[in-house]
């Protein structure tokens, strides 16, 4: 076979077919078993043997080879050596991941690793137990180590962990495993959707006075309002204030709390955006005010506001590209228009 490119230093190197020249090894598959992990690798050049030391170029580490073996389906039969050709399972190696070059550490080189395309389908998985949330996490970062092409990740908008992979049937077996060999009941659904919230009529002159007295030093805090829609999208903060009756550093704090406010909105406590708010007048206490008391008080008061106004529910926007036989164009078009799709162009 022809001798094997790689890089180094951003240079082009090839790697000679040869047991005698250096070793680099491509890591293709990882896969936990009860007994240890496994890496398998296929050895481009050179000779590895047991109690090596490799140079990890992908991660930039070295890792040490336990164990040799030759797999034949479900038998394990332990080797010396392995040379340039081979595909083996090796022992030992930690921090080695599907697509990790591991060569010689005096001759470092990086080989291509295989492509792994972008997950197109996701689901919503929990642990039925309280007590297994632990147990998930880690077993879904098995799954994932072992299979690059299955992604795990946390909405942070939702909350919920969501797996994402190359179809149904893939994330299918993917769960699948989590019950069999862990032990998992796991309880699978669909995403949820991260709305957006925006004003759709405002309202004016809105009064929110935050009045606070415990004993100790009060809190005091007098705002007006005004919320309207702002079609620049996001969010916008003015003082119309005149006469100094809110001084600029309360005014920053209510600008603080208006921020706050924009976390949760009063429909399904979605993020709230592609508004305006006004701040048009307001009163301050001689001993009371102060900045905490100023950012609640424009928390709350624009909470009020928006239970006021009138919301309108924002649903996410894809852009997708469909490519269909031409017999099934109309099909897929009335398809997509049930979907309350907009058709762009076509080719």
């Amino acid at each position: 076979v022809p001798p094997v490119r790689g890089t180094h230093g951003g240079e082009v190197r090839e790697r000679p077919a040869d047991p005698a020249a250096p070793p680099a090894a491509l890591a293709f598959k990882v896969h936990a078993t009860p007994t240890g992990r496994l890496t398998y690798l296929r050895i481009y050049s050179g000779t590895i043997e047991k109690g090596d030391t490799l140079w990890d170029a992908s991660a930039g580490r070295t890792e040490r080879i336990g164990r040799i073996l030759r797999v034949q389906a479900d038998r394990h039969a332990p080797l010396d050596r392995a040379v340039a050709g081979d595909i083996v399972a090796v022992v030992g190696l930690k921090s080695a991941r599907a697509g990790s070059t591991l060569c010689a550490p005096d001759a470092p080189l990086v080989l291509e690793p295989p492509g792994v395309p972008e997950p197109v389908v996701s689901v919503a998985v929990e642990s039925r137990r309280a007590g297994d949330t632990d147990r998930l996490a880690s077993g879904l970062a098995r799954l994932s180590e072992e299979d690059p092409s299955l992604v795990v990740r946390t909405d942070p908008e939702t909350g919920q962990t969501l797996l994402s992979g190359m179809g149904e049937l893939h994330l299918e077996v993917a769960v699948e495993k989590l019950r069999r060999d862990l032990g998992l009941e796991v309880a699978v659904g669909r995403p949820r959707v991260s709305y957006r919230e925006t004003v759709g009529r405002g309202v004016s002159g809105l009064v929110y006075r935050h009045v606070k007295q415990d004993g100790g030093a009060g809190q005091f805090a007098h705002v007006v309002l005004d919320v309207e829609p702002y079609a620049e999208g996001g969010f916008d903060f003015r003082s119309a204030v005149v006469g100094g009756r809110v001084p600029q550093e309360y005014v920053r704090a209510v600008e603080a709390g208006c921020r706050d406010a924009l976390a949760e909105g009063p429909l399904g406590g979605h993020p709230v955006t592609g508004l305006r708010v006004t701040l048009t007048d307001g009163a301050t206490h001689v001993k009371d005010s102060s900045d905490p008391a100023f950012r609640t008080a424009g928390r709350l008061g624009l909470r009020e506001a928006l239970r006021a106004c009138a919301m309108v529910l924002l649903e996410p926007v894809a852009e997708v590209t469909v490519t269909v036989p031409e017999d099934a164009v109309g099909g897929v078009l009335g398809d997509l228009a049930a979907r309350r799709g907009r058709v762009t162009g076509s080719a």
